[in-house]
C-alpha cells in the first residue's frame, strides 16, 4: 500500500477519534459532528479504494485524482464556512432579540422599584403623621389589612 494511502487512512481514523470524542464530552453537537464524519469516511474509503478516486475524476473531467481531491476539499471548505456564516447569522439574531428583551426588563424593573420607593415613602409619611389614616387604608394595601387581621 502507497505511503499517502496509510497516512490517509491514519488521519482519518484520528479524525474519527477526536470527532467522537468531543461529541462525548459534549464539546461538539451532532449537527456539527456529521459533517466531520462524513468526511472522514469519505477520505477513508478514497485511500482504501483508490479506483474510485479515478472514477470520479473522469466522471467530473479532472484530470488527476490528486486534483480532484484538492477540488473536493475545497468544496467541503466551502459548504463548511457557508453553513457557519448562516449559524452566526441565526446566533447574532438571537442575541439581539435577547438584548431587547434584558433591557425591556430592566425598563419595567425600573419602573416598578421607582412606584414601590414611592408607596413605601406614602406609607411612611403616613405612619408619622398622626393626622393621617391608619396605615390599613392605604389604597393598594390590602396584605397589610389581612395581617392585621389575624
Amino acid at each position: 500500500m502507497d505511503g499517502w494511502r496509510i497516512l490517509s487512512i491514519v488521519v482519518a481514523c484520528l479524525v474519527l477519534f477526536v470527532v467522537l470524542e468531543m461529541m462525548r464530552r459534549r464539546k461538539l453537537r451532532e449537527k456539527y459532528a456529521g459533517v466531520w464524519l462524513v468526511l472522514a469516511i469519505g477520505v477513508m474509503v478514497l485511500a482504501l479504494v483508490p479506483q474510485a478516486a479515478d472514477f470520479l475524476a473522469r466522471i467530473t473531467g479532472v484530470q488527476t485524482p490528486s486534483n480532484f481531491v484538492f477540488l473536493l476539499a475545497g468544496v467541503v471548505l466551502a459548504l463548511v464556512a457557508l453553513h457557519l456564516s448562516t449559524e452566526v447569522g441565526h446566533l447574532e439574531e438571537e442575541v439581539r432579540t435577547s438584548v431587547e428583551e434584558i433591557a425591556l426588563l430592566r425598563c419595567e424593573l425600573a419602573d416598578a422599584q421607582r412606584d414601590l420607593e414611592k408607596r413605601v415613602a406614602a406609607l411612611e409619611a403616613a405612619v408619622h403623621d398622626p393626622k393621617m389614616a391608619a396605615p390599613d387604608n392605604v389604597k393598594g394595601l390590602s396584605e397589610v389589612s389581612a395581617a392585621r387581621a389575624r
